[in-house]
């Protein structure tokens, strides 16, 4: 039934939220915060979290954030008291990691692989380009996607229906043809919702769901997906 799926990318077919740990602690330790204390470092985990979402929301609605440098920036200033050069150095180190760092999902790999002969693929995301395009490169698979689509390369998020139709139009197929994997419900399954295309959610986390949300197909593990298709 369908020729082609589309994939959200974080916490979908690339594990963001390992990611971006794992370039935290990395960026850490190259500038020696938090040497061999845990809970120190536990502490500022999870206060740069709550900034680092604070200021995201900020940057993605338009606020006074307007880069994805200055969220992160931010995000170490209100964390720590240190002096102005070492939040934009932490900044750059950090960006520079995750932007070449590539955590899969379990099974993402092998669900690609099995899907490209015979399905065209691509991403509808709602990141940052520089990291989506690079991450991809990182995990070597950028060119297994016919259409990538990005949100601040095009001006539009997921849940708006037009981000959706770019990628169609990229495949040249209609929305009948087209099955799109998410993890995200007030992303993914409205955004495909308003679209009009059949959706997946790929319930990673194993959340019940209200009566009302009611996707095509819904998966705990990438490799489920097959069978839907």
């Amino acid at each position: 039934m369908y020729k082609a799926v589309l994939f959200d990318l974080d916490n979908t077919l690339l594990n963001y939220s390992l990611s971006e740990y794992d370039c935290m602690r990395r960026t850490c330790r190259d500038h020696q915060l938090f040497a061999n204390d845990e809970e120190q470092w536990s502490r500022f985990w999870e206060v740069y979290l709550k900034h680092n979402e604070k200021y995201w929301m900020d940057f993605v609605s338009g606020g006074s954030i307007t880069s994805i440098h200055d969220v992160i920036r931010y995000s170490f200033r209100d964390t720590l008291n240190r002096d102005v050069r070492l939040h934009n150095e932490l900044a750059s180190t950090y960006w520079n990691y995750f932007c070449h760092t590539c955590h899969f999902e379990d099974g993402a790999e092998d669900v690609l692989r099995s899907l490209q002969s015979d399905y065209r693929l691509g991403i509808i995301s709602n990141g940052i380009g520089e990291a989506q395009h690079k991450r991809l490169t990182a995990g070597n698979i950028r060119g297994t996607f016919q259409s990538i689509v990005v949100s601040d390369e095009v001006g539009i998020r997921k849940p708006h229906k037009e981000i959706f139709e770019m990628a169609l139009n990229e495949l040249k197929l209609d929305k009948d043809e087209v099955l799109f994997v998410g993890d995200s419900l007030q992303d993914d399954y409205h955004g495909s919702v308003n679209a009009g295309i059949d959706f997946c959610y790929y319930n990673r986390n194993k959340q019940n769901l209200r009566e009302d949300i009611q996707p095509k197909y819904m998966i705990h593990r990438l490799e489920e997906l097959l069978d839907c298709m």
